[in-house]
């Protein structure tokens, strides 16, 4: 009958699910993806083919005949009769059951509606709710998140999740640092969810074009920063040179500053989306600017913040621009002094610059200086932002203090000060995250952090954070709004293109890409940042690689 549900043998279990109208292939993909290398070939083996003991026969058919909800399954193990019921997601490339919608100008028109957040203090309208979150998404045999680990090895709690997307190897995608374990674990799932976005579009790409002619529709691809002419020369430099009339996919964002869809180069969206046969990129693009909400206007507000943290890190790195450093005594939120000390019992000092931009969004350098002379690591740096200064430097300390035991654990290893040292004197080398923040730890190099650290201007919270207050909001359309108006202010756009799956649907989410036309955005690897073109940054007055991790 059409609606019994698939039962497979594989060595040492039964598989007894889907149930229609679940999937099949979905479920056969699932599970290949989620899988370790051991049990993926024992699923691509072939079953002893003889009959079923009976009492085994019966248990299978029993489960065939129930139905345990929508996209579950059984699985029975052969020898012990022990029973496990698991949930999948469908996969919204699946050949056999979907069909992507159509990106179309009308739909990336959003609809905007109130929405109230948790507190006028909040940025978010609705908790995390961990045993929704592991329903939806966790499971060892089929989850779109396999496996989620705490660590209790940590001066806070760290937590990191493993993504399983269906075609792309199986990674560690999201993490979680907080106070607590329980919010460290649904906050690194939710990256998780966030950072599969940019494995494929959301919606069927329906122009191709080079920009000339779509011009009047589009935003410059040159005002997202690219290259000069002679980086190409570069050897194997693995990006192309943009020009008018270079065809590419363009997909439909929001425009908030023109108040209306715009086409967006599909590569800087979806970045880890493979390109047509033969074509290459314009430019390196990462995660910065994707945002996961519980509506609309939360993803875009949260996308906003990443763009501002890193365009005012990479400002003040790039320009070379004195920060005034923040007295943490003087913080009303006790945590912060706190988090500090507990950083620098490590034998670090801990810096915290005020790094906000002419556009208002509080945002904040963090430095931890090694003042053992041991040879260690010497510099460490990460950078936050949000609506309430104190909740950002929090966030920014808790994820230093953990930069700081990594790279602890590194200067184990006694070739990393050479490598450093290498990395420091030969940029170009410089190609991933680990070699940025191996490269600013390298003891030689500390005076690259003259410009922060040589007599800088110490300001108490009273003359810094306390002095830009935010407006206080009850509805988190209005904070978005608050910030498309200062960066409108500072002669910026806000652009989101709006990317919710519907594996990121089914767990009430929405996703988008943001990003800021004239911001500076983050990229790793020392040759393919991108600098050129951004009439903010008139000159790049450090030839060195940035220190974000």
């Amino acid at each position: 009958m059409a609606d019994q549900p698939q039962v497979l043998r594989e060595p040492h279990q039964v598989v007894v699910g889907p149930w229609a109208p679940g999937c099949p292939e979905c479920l056969r993909t699932r599970r290949a993806a989620s899988a370790s290398t051991e049990r993926a070939a024992e699923m691509a083996a072939v079953a002893p083919d003889r009959e079923l003991p009976s009492f085994l026969a019966d248990t299978v058919a029993q489960l065939a005949a129930a139905r345990p909800g929508a996209q579950r399954f059984w699985i029975v193990d052969t020898a012990t009769l022990a029973l496990s019921r698991h949930g999948f997601l469908n996969d919204p490339h699946c050949p056999a059951c979907s069909v992507l919608p159509a990106d179309t100008e009308q739909a990336a028109r959003p609809v905007r509606e109130a929405r109230p957040k948790l507190s006028p203090e909040s940025s978010r309208v609705r908790p995390l709710d961990q045993g929704a979150l592991r329903e939806a998404y966790v499971d060892e045999q089929s989850g779109l998140i396999p496996s989620v680990t705490s660590y209790t090895q940590h001066a806070f709690p760290f937590t990191g999740a493993v993504m399983a997307v269906p075609g792309a190897p199986k990674e560690p995608a999201g993490y979680g640092r907080t106070r607590d374990f329980a919010s460290a674990w649904s906050i690194a799932v939710a990256e998780s969810l966030e950072r599969l976005a940019a494995y494929a579009p959301a919606r069927r790409t329906g122009v191709r074009a080079g920009y000339a002619d779509v011009a009047g529709a589009a935003i410059d691809p040159r005002s997202l920063g690219l290259y000069p002419d002679d980086r190409f020369l570069t050897p194997d430099f693995p990006y192309r040179p943009f020009t008018e009339d270079a065809v590419t996919d363009w997909v439909w964002g929001y425009s908030f500053g023109r108040g209306r869809p715009v086409l967006v180069p599909e590569s800087f969206v979806y970045h880890r989306s493979p390109m047509p046969a033969g074509e290459r990129r314009f430019a390196c693009e990462i995660s910065s600017g994707f945002a996961l909400g519980g509506c609309y206007e939360e993803a875009v507000l949260h996308g906003v913040l990443e763009v501002a943290e890193r365009d005012a890190f990479l400002m003040a790195w790039y320009g070379q621009i004195p920060l005034p450093r923040i007295d943490l005594a003087t913080a009303p939120d006790r945590r912060i002094p706190l988090v500090a000390e507990r950083i620098e019992r490590q034998g670090y000092r801990v810096h915290v610059f005020d790094s906000t931009r002419e556009h208002g969004i509080p945002s904040f350098w963090t430095l931890a200086e090694d003042v053992t002379g041991t040879g260690r690591p010497r510099a460490v740096s990460t950078g936050g932002s949000g609506l309430r200064p104190a909740e950002a430097i929090l966030a920014a300390l808790h994820e230093l203090s953990q930069t700081v035991e990594y790279v602890t654990i590194l200067a184990l290893d006694p070739g990393w000060s050479e490598r450093a040292r290498h990395l420091a004197g030969h940029p170009d080398e410089v190609v991933s995250m680990a070699d940025h923040l191996l490269c600013a730890a390298d003891p030689a190099s500390f005076d690259r952090y003259s410009f922060l650290l040589d007599d800088p201007v110490t300001s108490t919270w009273q003359q810094g954070p306390e002095r830009r207050p935010w407006p206080v909001n009850a509805d988190i359309g209005a904070d978005l709004d608050e910030c498309v108006r200062r960066f409108a202010a500072a002669g910026m756009d806000v652009v989101a293109v709006d990317t919710t799956s519907m594996e990121q649907t089914a767990g009430g989410f929405t996703c988008v890409k943001v990003m800021a036309p004239g911001s500076v955005p983050m990229t790793f690897g020392h040759t393919a940042r991108r600098v050129t073109g951004l009439p903010r940054l008139p000159e790049v007055r450090n030839p060195h690689p940035h220190p974000f991790p």
